[in-house]
């Protein structure tokens, strides 16, 4: 995904120290050590370059409402939704895996990250004035993009999507974690009704921006590794297929003619113009919440890293065209 926001490494810290203190006592100790190792995977929440998106967003949602330093409850908050976005990741990598790929262990252990997740969001929603309408949207919104995901594999079995279900696969599955993520972190930091909405727009825009930024990178490269040599039901993928008349690479191999093709159908110029699109929803999202009086500054920042990973793709996309 993006780069990292500004600051973000005094939260990563106790982060990481929280999700590693939740294994601790909420996992079984015969699976503690596996778990860690998965989590220190690249692109995990304790790889050292891992962002710990989700984490690091509830954490700015709540100094947005509180406007102190973070204590452990918000830290505690923030360790549960990115434990729940970790198990999401290897939900993801399992579905796009190889036919024959042997992963039942890491299933089993995605498993693990999802009963602790909630175990950690249940203390730490125990403090919040409504605990049952924190819980009941930490349930709810995270089967939204468990939702975004069955139709996300649904999608890649089937072939041949369509736009629409592209979109809604992919608003359901990436906006569905942004909404569960901010709207949980600003029910436990005590946001108001009409705020608490704002903040799940923000994180649906804000996600769903940096999953068509992903997109738009992975589309197209020579090889079997791109969305497109795999033929994934991703919205520039799916553009594409529906514009141009392109049988599937052989052995899975997409040639530099076919790349060049892609990149000239108009696919990557339609998803940027969404990325906009959405980037454009998520400003106004903040400008409504710095109207309320909600210290929005971290928000902004958050938004930028996305920002400036889109910018660098969308540049190339736009050079690429003119071109």
């Amino acid at each position: 995904m993006a780069k990292t926001i500004p600051g973000c490494d005094l939260l990563l810290a106790p982060l990481r120290g929280q999700i590693r203190d939740v294994i601790a006592k909420r996992v079984a100790r015969t699976i503690q050590e596996d778990l860690l190792k998965l989590l220190a995977r690249p692109g995990y929440a304790l790889h050292p370059e891992g962002l710990c998106r989700a984490g690091t967003l509830a954490l700015t949602i709540h100094e947005a409402v509180c406007r102190i330093p973070t204590g452990r409850t918000p830290v505690l908050a923030a360790a549960a939704v990115e434990l729940q976005m970790e198990a999401a990741f290897v939900f993801d990598e399992v579905a796009d895996a190889m036919p024959g790929a042997k992963r039942g262990e890491d299933l089993g252990l995605a498993i693990a990250l999802l009963t602790a997740g909630a175990a950690a969001a249940v203390e730490a929603a125990a403090g919040c004035a409504d605990q049952a309408a924190a819980m009941d949207h930490f349930c709810r919104a995270y089967s939204e993009a468990c939702a975004g995901q069955v139709l996300d594999s649904a999608l890649q079995g089937r072939g041949e999507a369509t736009l629409g279900e592209a979109l809604r696969m992919t608003c359901l599955k990436s906006g569905g974690l942004g909404r569960f993520v901010t709207g949980f972190a600003a029910r436990v930091a005590g946001a108001d009704r009409d705020a608490v909405a704002l903040f799940e727009r923000f994180g649906d825009h804000t996600f769903t921006l940096a999953q068509l930024v992903d997109d738009l990178r992975d589309a197209c490269a020579p090889g079997r590794t791109s969305d497109l040599a795999q033929r994934k039901a991703t919205l520039p993928v799916v553009y594409y297929g529906r514009a141009v008349d392109s049988p599937a690479p052989a052995d899975g191999m997409l040639s530099v003619d076919g790349c060049n093709a892609y990149e000239s159908s108009g696919a990557p110029l339609y998803a940027a113009i969404l990325a906009h699109t959405y980037m454009s929803r998520a400003e106004e999202d903040l400008t409504l919440l710095a109207r309320r009086g909600y210290a929005v500054g971290g928000l902004v920042a958050f938004l930028e890293s996305v920002d400036s990973g889109a910018g660098a793709i969308l540049c190339a996309t736009g050079s690429t065209l003119v071109a």
